[in-house]
């Protein structure tokens, strides 16, 4: 690529993405440094801070983030630049992680066509990581109900490392949305958007970049409901605004919808939720400011609920989760005001429940959690400030409808690996990726695909950029 104003490092001559935000000078990845109000070049790395004010993000989200508003966000159009599109608000800065920037185990992505988001769609079709919509938002009210909602959306693959765009939706922008990958398409259903909740859908299909419209659906319009596909049906359960404890299953092949028998415990959005082999699992979550630490499991065959055995775990929300083929995984989260580290196991077999050792990181939420095959990998996710050594110059906001003052809270950019044959924790090799809340991706069949997020550079901001970690063989 031939050099452009402001693109290349004067210090070491590389491309970057990154200026300093004193000077706005190029800076690189090996001459940047990461103070509390941006990255700096070595010149006004010492300079003094910028006065700052505070506001708290929106109460519906999971994990909220206080911060400031800044020169680059407040009331500024879009930028277009000539390495990516017309966003509706100022990106966060795509830093990439240069050559040596992840170690054995981490590479860059290739830059994507999407302006920055999070709490998208995303799918992994067993070739491509399929992501669609997403709240795009920086300064002081991101995340915000106001928000711009995308209605666009792009396939990542990982083989080349290349990106395509896919084709326009029938359907408006959203986030929150449930979604599954059915074999042949990825099905979007409900979210919501700058106007309310959502109670429409659609359906891609990836070999023919085409997209259709799902019929209506018999259950009222909800966001952030458990999404499960049971290889025959999406089972679409609970969800934001009311304490919904309905629930409904979408059959792609007939086009139709059938409610669920009512369930034996309390509605919740954004609970745990999985796909056994025979029952779809749900199990903690949050409604009406309250965390839950109960659970259900749901036969599709049958049309029948149970109620699982009591968990070791207190009640929370954020939590990171997977299914191994045999165990319900569950781990960190926000339980009332603390942020947590521990986790357990549940085993529908037995109707058991087993906890984990302790995790080599700090408590957070709203992590990426993925399934290798052999462990847990978690990466990214809300923590306390006090856990990075250092004042980030956000406070903490609402939780629920409370508060987790007076501490502070960052994006983290750590993760750690749990293997439940061993029963034993690994933490996951650094790498010089802005550490992320909400960020999307999957498990490629041989790495774990990070991408997008919110970040924090001189305030809140979504990203576009991403990487992705391969873990050492044995």
């Amino acid at each position: 690529m031939a050099d452009s104003p402001g693109t290349v490092c004067a210090r070491h001559g590389t491309e970057t993405r990154l200026s300093c935000v004193e000077c706005e000078q190029p800076i690189c990845p090996s001459c940047a440094i990461r103070t509390p109000v941006g990255f700096k070049c070595p010149d006004h790395a010492t300079a003094p801070r910028r006065a700052r004010k505070s506001s708290a993000w929106p109460p519906f989200m999971v994990l909220v983030l206080l911060a400031v508003a800044i020169w680059w966000v407040r009331d500024r159009p879009a930028q277009q630049t000539a390495a990516g599109p017309t966003c509706p608000t100022r990106a966060a800065p795509d830093v990439g992680i240069g050559p040596d920037g992840g170690g054995t185990t981490w590479t860059e992505l290739e830059r994507s066509p999407l302006c920055g988001r999070f709490s998208a769609v995303s799918v992994w079709t067993g070739q491509e990581l399929v992501i669609w919509g997403g709240q795009n938002c920086a300064g002081a009210e991101c995340p915000s109900p106001r928000a711009p909602r995308m209605a666009d959306g792009a396939a990542f693959g990982p083989s080349r490392n290349t990106w395509r765009t896919v084709a326009a939706a029938p359907i408006d922008g959203r986030d929150g949305a449930a979604a599954a990958w059915t074999g042949t398409e990825v099905v979007v259903w409900g979210g919501s958007n700058q106007l309310g909740l959502l109670a429409d859908g659609a359906a891609y299909d990836p070999a023919r970049d085409e997209w259709r419209t799902v019929a209506p659906a018999p259950i009222s319009a909800r966001g952030e409901a458990a999404a499960v596909w049971t290889g025959r049906e999406l089972v679409i359960w609970g969800g934001s605004g009311e304490p919904h404890s309905d629930g409904a299953a979408y059959d792609p092949a007939t086009d139709s919808w059938r409610p669920l028998a009512p369930a034996p415990v309390e509605g919740r959005a954004a609970p745990a939720s999985v796909w056994t082999g025979r029952e779809v699992l749900v199990w903690g979550g949050s409604a009406g400011g309250e965390d839950r630490a109960d659970g259900a499991a749901y036969d599709p065959a049958r049309d029948s609920w149970r109620a699982l055995a009591p968990s070791p775990l207190p009640p929370r929300n954020g939590a990171a989760w997977v299914w191994s083929g045999r165990e319900l995984i569950v781990w960190g989260g926000a339980s009332g005001t603390e942020l947590l580290a521990d986790g357990a196991a549940y085993d529908p077999a037995t109707d058991r429940w087993r906890e984990l050792p302790a995790a080599p990181v700090v408590p957070r939420a709203s992590a990426l959690a993925v399934w290798s095959g052999q462990e847990m990998l978690v990466w990214g996710g809300l923590g306390l400030a006090a856990d990075s050594g250092g004042d980030s110059g956000v406070v903490v906001g609402p939780v629920g409808g409370r508060r987790l003052a007076p501490d502070l809270i960052v994006p983290r950019g750590d993760g750690a690996a749990y293997d439940p044959a061993s029963g034993s924790w690994r933490r996951l090799e650094q790498v010089a990726l802005l550490g992320r809340a909400y960020p999307v991706g999957a498990w490629d069949g041989e790495a774990m695909v990070v991408w997008g997020g919110v970040v924090l550079v001189d305030s809140p901001a979504s990203a576009a950029d991403g990487a992705r970690y391969t873990p050492r063989p044995g």
